[in-house]
């Protein structure tokens, strides 16, 4: 498995155990009905187009370089100007979008999609594929990190991409995508659904691409509003300056603002992880019994305000292989039974624990607290040990804690090389068996035996999965959407987009 790019990644991304920030990675995923619905969800309604569409972009930062955008609104509307070579499902699956792929293993093709034109009618060709992934290879790219792991890439005598990976990943298509461009006139032009139209007072107005190979966006005309600080987005969806906005999590904030929230698959795991270099923490079945006695939905229903899916695995539930796998409910029952029966703590005796935490989000500290209020019934007293986040690290690195409440952004292709490995900022005490580390490098490079890896996993949980995050897509009061929101293109469905009839009229 490819270390370098599992590194990086994690550089690249921000990522940070504890939750000390939070990037997420999500796909698409239907209406959750345990987020904020809005009276699209609860009457019948007359359905009106909606003419034009307000997002926060900005439209220079963009068309300058798509690939090296820092602001992360600005990312999600490049996929109204640029499209990739695939996009990625609810399911964590690649599907054709410029390109088919095809291929295993180390070596992968990619086939542009026969009559793909950019916005100023001229073909896309391979060649503009295969330059646009140099551009996302490179050096300050977003998605430099996620994609090094290709060895070389070039265009064949038959007018293809060909990439050569450096060890074999069976879900690397699920990483390609990243912006297909090619510069005019100072700037990058895109394929996309949109094309640039006019300037206004706020902004950059975009219009339906009809050269677009895909299905035409119901919305006429998109207006990417540059705001003036950072900060201000919230407040711009309460004034309407905006009419729609990405956020990390669910917020009570946002919530109040919106007539929709919905949810942005995230494959962002929350765990709680076990420092095997201890007596106690470094037996897998205490940690079988942990497992077992946490109550994950109620985790999820209250100290994440219900915006994150609950998980056993470090694998996301909608992740296509074990699609419809079933989290068991919490039995407290079933978990003192594992500590009696493997001579972890008879009865009458009790233990304890520490559990290390970052303070950073008053989510980790209610987590926390749960976790410990449910371990006590089962006789395991834990000390709560809450910190900032420099001395959080400092404590992981030291290896001064038990247990400690993690959070770490996976990689669409299912990459769990850096939870399972010691590095900077993750995989602290980590210590997974080599029989199952022989069970997800089978998984991860052939594509086939997850159903074992899972298996193998829940015998000796080296850290404990709780839930899943998930981003929250936000309309102002003024619209009522169906939408399915995708973190790689949050505007996976707008060729359906509508919004009540009452509203129509701005």
């Amino acid at each position: 498995m490819n270390q370098q790019k599992s590194i990086g990644a994690l550089v690249c991304l921000c990522l940070l155990l504890g939750g000390c920030g939070r990037p997420t990675i999500g796909e698409q995923q239907a209406f959750n009905p345990n987020l904020t619905v809005g009276e699209s969800e609860t009457r019948e309604l007359e359905q009106s187009t909606v003419e034009l569409l307000k997002l926060p972009c900005d439209y220079n930062s963009l068309t300058a370089s798509p690939w090296n955008c820092t602001d992360w609104n600005s990312r999600k509307a490049a996929t109204l100007l640029y499209d990739s070579p695939v996009r990625l499902s609810d399911s964590f699956q690649a599907q054709p979008a410029l390109t088919t792929v095809s291929g295993s293993g180390t070596q992968w093709v990619l086939t542009v999609r026969s009559g793909a034109v950019f916005s100023d009618g001229s073909e896309l060709t391979a060649k503009d594929v295969n330059d646009s992934l140099t551009l996302a290879m490179a050096e300050g790219s977003f998605y430099r990190y996620a994609l090094s792991g290709i060895s070389e890439h070039r265009v064949n005598a038959e007018g293809q991409v060909e990439i050569t990976l450096k060890a074999a990943d069976a879900l690397f298509a699920n990483l390609l995508t990243f912006p297909v461009a090619k510069q005019q006139e100072g700037r990058y032009i895109g394929s996309g659904r949109y094309r640039y139209a006019a300037e206004s007072e706020d902004g950059i107005v975009l219009e339906r691409n009809p050269d677009h190979w895909g299905p035409a966006s119901s919305i006429p005309k998109i207006e990417l509003v540059e705001l003036d600080k950072k900060g201000v987005a919230t407040y711009s969806l309460k004034l309407r300056d905006i009419d729609c906005l990405y956020t990390e999590g669910a917020s009570g904030d946002i919530r109040n603002l919106s007539t929709g929230d919905y949810p942005v698959v995230s494959n962002q795991l929350i765990f709680l992880g076990a420092n095997n270099n201890r007596t106690n923490p470094a037996n897998p079945a205490l940690r079988r019994a942990i497992s077992r006695a946490i109550d994950r939905e109620y985790v999820v229903q209250t100290a994440l305000s219900t915006s994150a899916s609950v998980s056993e695995l470090p694998l996301h539930p909608n992740f296509a292989p074990l699609a419809g796998k079933k989290v068991e409910k919490a039995d407290l029952d079933e978990a003192l039974k594992i500590l009696r029966e493997e001579g972890v703590l008879a009865e009458g005796e009790t233990m304890e624990l520490s559990l290390l935490y970052c303070t950073d989000g008053a989510d980790r500290a209610q987590t926390a607290h749960q976790i410990s209020a449910r371990l006590a019934d089962m006789g395991i007293e834990v000390t709560l040990d809450g910190r900032d986040r420099e001395s959080y690290f400092n404590a992981l690195n030291s290896g001064f804690y038990d247990l400690y409440l993690g959070e770490l952004l996976l990689g669409d292709d299912m990459d769990l090389s850096h939870l399972f490995t010691r590095g900077e900022r993750y995989g602290y005490g980590v210590l997974p068996s080599e029989a199952l580390m022989t069970a997800y490098q089978t998984a991860f490079t052939t594509g086939e035996g997850w159903d074992s890896f899972a298996e193998r996993f829940a015998q000796e949980y080296p850290v404990i999965p709780l839930a899943f995050r998930n981003g929250t897509f936000s309309f102002s009061r003024e619209f009522s959407l169906q939408v399915n929101a995708v973190r790689s293109d949050l505007f996976w469905n707008i060729d359906q987009w509508q919004k009540p009839a009452e509203s129509a009229n701005r």
